[in-house]
C-alpha cells in the first residue's frame, strides 16, 4: 500500500507527523511519501520521499499552495492520503474523487476556532461557517484521527470511523546532568499567549540565583523586540538564555540539565484551556518537574502524576512562588520529576497509542 502524507503548514520533521506517525507506519509500509512546504525535494534517512512546494506567504495564502500540493500528490497516485489540516484535507478529498483513493483527516488542533482568530470582526460567524464546512468534509473522510476526547466526540457526530490518538511523546532516554544551580526551562514557540511575558515578570520577583533557559523561535519580530526590551530594562542581573530554534532531538540536551519546565498557557485562548500540550509530556518523559497553568486537562495529568505545581497563569506572583518553592526544595522537585516519568511511561507514551494508528490503516487496507 502506497501512503502519502499531506501537510500545508507543518515542517517536514514535525514531531507528531514525522517522528511518531510516519516512523510508526514505516514499520509496516515501505512506500511512504510526504508532500509538504519546503525548498526542494529530498529523501530522508528513513527512506521517506518528500515532495516540496513553496511555503505560503501568509495565513490567507491558501489557493496557490493547495494547487501545487494537489499536482504533486496526484502524480504520486497513492492508495491513502493522510492530511493534517482542513486545507490539505480538501486536497485529499479531491484526490479521493479523482483517484478513488482513501482520505484520512488527522485533526490535532481546534481548527475552526484557530482560523477565526484571524478575523477581529465577525469571529463567531467565521467559526460557525468553518464548523459547517468541516462537518461537510468530515462526512466524506474514510477515517478521522484526533488528539483528545473533546475533538473525538465532535467528529463522531459526523463520521463513525474516528480514532483517538493523543499526542503522547516517544520514549526518549534522558540521563539527567543537573546544573549546579536550579535550572528552569521553557520549550516551544516564544509568544505572549504561551505565557512568556508572565514568566519573565515572575522571574523579576525571584530573588534567587537560578538559571532560566528558553528554547524556541520568536513567533514574530514584534514579540522579539518586546521581550528583548523587557530583558534589558528589568532582568539584566538574571541568568537567562534564549537559544532560538533548535532541532527537535537537540531539545533533550537542554532538558537533561533542567529541574523544572514551564507550561504557562494563557486563558484568553480557549484552545489552550482545553488542551493536553505535548510539552507537558516531554517534560515528564525527560524527568523534569512542571509548573503548569491550572486548566482542567493539565490539572488532571499533573495531579494524577504528582509531577509539579499548578499556578494561576495570569498571576506572576503565583508563578514566582512556584519557582522559589521548587528551586529551594530541589530534592522534592526531583521526586516530582521521577513520579512524572513513571506515570508517562505507563500511561502517556506514543508506544501505547501507536497500535491504534496501525489498526486504522489495517482497516483501510482491507477496502483498497
Amino acid at each position: 500500500m502506497k501512503i502519502c502524507i499531506l501537510t500545508s503548514g507543518h515542517d517536514v520533521f514535525d514531531n507528531r507527523i514525522y517522528f511518531k506517525e510516519i516512523l510508526s507506519l514505516k514499520k509496516i509500509y515501505s512506500e511512504i511519501y510526504m508532500v509538504a512546504p519546503g525548498e526542494k525535494d529530498f529523501i530522508t534517512e528513513q527512506g521517506i520521499i518528500v515532495k516540496c512546494f513553496k511555503k505560503r506567504k501568509a495565513w490567507y495564502d491558501r489557493f496557490r499552495p493547495m494547487k501545487e500540493m494537489f499536482d504533486l500528490a496526484f502524480n504520486i497516485n497513492a492508495d491513502v492520503y493522510h492530511a493534517h489540516e482542513p486545507d490539505s484535507f480538501q486536497v485529499a478529498l479531491k484526490l479521493k474523487k479523482r483517484l478513488n483513493s482513501k482520505a484520512i483527516f488527522d485533526s490535532h488542533e481546534y481548527h475552526p476556532e484557530a482560523f477565526a482568530e484571524h478575523f477581529p470582526v465577525g469571529k463567531t460567524f467565521v467559526t460557525k461557517t468553518i464548523y459547517l464546512y468541516e462537518k461537510i468534509m468530515c462526512k466524506k473522510a474514510d477515517y478521522i484521527i484526533s488528539v483528545n476526547d473533546i475533538l473525538v466526540d465532535k467528529f463522531k457526530r459526523y463520521n463513525k470511523n474516528v480514532a483517538l490518538i493523543p499526542n503522547y511523546p516517544n520514549m526518549e532516554s534522558v540521563s539527567k546532568e543537573y546544573s549546579e544551580k536550579p535550572t528552569f526551562i521553557y520549550v516551544g514557540g516564544i509568544r505572549e499567549d504561551r505565557g512568556i511575558l508572565k514568566i519573565l515578570e515572575a522571574i523579576e520577583l525571584v530573588d534567587k540565583d537560578y538559571k532560566f533557559v528558553f528554547v524556541g523561535a520568536f513567533e514574530t519580530e514584534e514579540v522579539k523586540v518586546k521581550i528583548e526590551s523587557y530583558l534589558k530594562k528589568n532582568l539584566n542581573d538574571k541568568d537567562i538564555v534564549f537559544t532560538g530554534k533548535v532541532p527537535h532531538l537537540k531539545v533533550f540536551s537542554y532538558l537533561k540539565k533542567s529541574d523544572v519546565g514551564f507550561v504557562i498557557l494563557q486563558p484568553n485562548n480557549w484552545r489552550y484551556i482545553n488542551s493536553e500540550p505535548i510539552k507537558l509530556f516531554e517534560y515528564m518523559i525527560s524527568t523534569t518537574a512542571i509548573i503548569a497553568s491550572d486548566f482542567p486537562m493539565m490539572r488532571k495529568i499533573v495531579e494524577d502524576a504528582q509531577c509539579g505545581v499548578l499556578v494561576n497563569p495570569i498571576d506572576e506572583k503565583s508563578i514566582a512562588d512556584a519557582i522559589i518553592s521548587l528551586g529551594e526544595k530541589r530534592e522534592k522537585t526531583k521526586e516530582m520529576a521521577f513520579k512524572g516519568n513513571e506515570v508517562v511511561v505507563k500511561k502517556y507514551s506514543w508506544s501505547i497509542v501507536e497500535k491504534t494508528l496501525l489498526d486504522a490503516y489495517s482497516e483501510l487496507e482491507k477496502n483498497i
